[in-house]
């Protein structure tokens, strides 16, 4: 699982840094961004797929 969290966060992080590069914006954005796909993670991870 913390594999996935790494490729997750290095791929968030690599589209902030292109798109907005030294923005003062883009830290929140990536914090933002980590933290929806963090909750998405979690959501999918605890899904019952045993219907």
């Amino acid at each position: 699982m913390m594999i996935l969290v790494w490729f997750v966060a290095c791929i968030i992080f690599a589209f902030v840094n292109k798109f907005l590069g030294d923005s003062g914006h883009a830290l929140e954005l990536f914090a933002v961004l980590i933290g929806i796909a963090l909750f998405l993670i979690n959501r999918l991870k605890k899904k019952n797929y045993t219907k």
